[in-house]
Order: C-alpha cells, then sequence, then structure tokens
C-alpha cells in the first residue's frame, strides 16, 4: 500500500517516541509525582516495541541473517532484563530514590538498547530483506502496536476505566505483554 512504512521506520519511530517521552520525565524536577504516569505511558510503549519485535522481527532475523538468531537471543535477554526493570519500578513509590534510580537506570537501558538497534540490527535486516517484506512486516507491527492503547490512565477525570489494561491485578508490564500476546498471533 502507497504511504506504508516498513518494519525498520516503524521501530524507528517507537525509539523516537519514547525518546521524548524520556525527556518529558527528564524534564520534570526529581521528586515530581507526574513522573509515573509518563514512566507508565514508556513502559506500555516500550513493551509494545518489545513484542512486535519478537513476534516479527527476530524470527526474520534467526531466518535470514547470519548470525541473526544470536542478534535476537540477545535482544530477547535485554527485554527480560528491561521487563524486570519496568517491574520495579512500577512497585517504587513516586518521589523516592528507590524510583529515581529505577527511572535513571531505565533511561540508560533503554537508551543503549536503542543505539544497539540502531546500529546493529536495523541495517543487517535492511541487507537481508527485500522493501516488500519490510513493508509487510511493517504493517504487521502497526497491527501489533494498535492492540493496545498508549496511555493507562482515563482521558477524562472521573470517567471510569473500560481497558483491561487498569483493571488490578498483574503490573503494568504484564498487562500489556497479555493483551498483546492475545492478539499477536491473530495476524
Amino acid at each position: 500500500m502507497a504511504g506504508e512504512t516498513d518494519a525498520i521506520r516503524e521501530l524507528t519511530d517507537d525509539h523516537r517516541h519514547v525518546e521524548e517521552i524520556f525527556r518529558q520525565i527528564e524534564a520534570l524536577p526529581e521528586a515530581d509525582h507526574i513522573c509515573k504516569i509518563y514512566t507508565d505511558r514508556a513502559t506500555i510503549e516500550l513493551v509494545r516495541h518489545f513484542v512486535a519485535e519478537e513476534e516479527f522481527v527476530y524470527p526474520v532475523l534467526s531466518d535470514r541473517v547470519v548470525d541473526g538468531a544470536d542478534l535476537a537471543k540477545k535482544g530477547m535477554e535485554d527485554h527480560g532484563r528491561l521487563e524486570q526493570l519496568m517491574r520495579n519500578l512500577e512497585d517504587a513509590e513516586a518521589g523516592t530514590v528507590t524510583f529515581a534510580r529505577l527511572v535513571e537506570q531505565l533511561l540508560i537501558e533503554v537508551r543503549r538498547q536503542t543505539q544497539e538497534e540502531e546500529d546493529l540490527l536495523f541495517p543487517r535486516l535492511k541487507d537481508a530483506l527485500p522493501p516488500p517484506t519490510l513493508t509487510d512486516l511493517g504493517s504487521r507491527i502497526r497491527r501489533v502496536k494498535s492492540v493496545v492503547p498508549t496511555r493507562p490512565y482515563p482521558a477524562v477525570p472521573g470517567v471510569p476505566p473500560t481497558s483491561k489494561l487498569l483493571f488490578p491485578g498483574p503490573g503494568l508490564v504484564d498487562r500489556v505483554r497479555a493483551v498483546l500476546s492475545g492478539w499477536s498471533h491473530a495476524f
């Protein structure tokens, strides 16, 4: 389809969006409790990105790129570490030293992984796949990402949340992943 972006562009756009959220976090005073809202937004965006890579990019990378299986394995391990970090962040109280330390660690680790993807993984993927395949992957990634809302809070105060993401139970990381995994196999 005309105007569709490929997988690399979709994932790079995710990186830019998360970086913008990170800049908003860094602009807040250290003890600002609104930081929790921004970290939840970043968590949702990151999990969406991770699931898209795991479902569509890593299998292709493993099949078509020399050492791609090793790159995919490393990516999965990085995702696991980052998701644990985000779970720890969910449990920390905003405005505390622990929360600030976890936010700082998240920003550092995500930026490192983003740079690795853009410098190593994306060029190899681009070299290995023809443009139509990359565009098809981009479409699949967009569909998966569209399943989960970008904000864990209702848009209007006083309106009860309707998304599964807002109900009590497992943490935000696990709720986002559960919603995505239930839908991602249908594509």
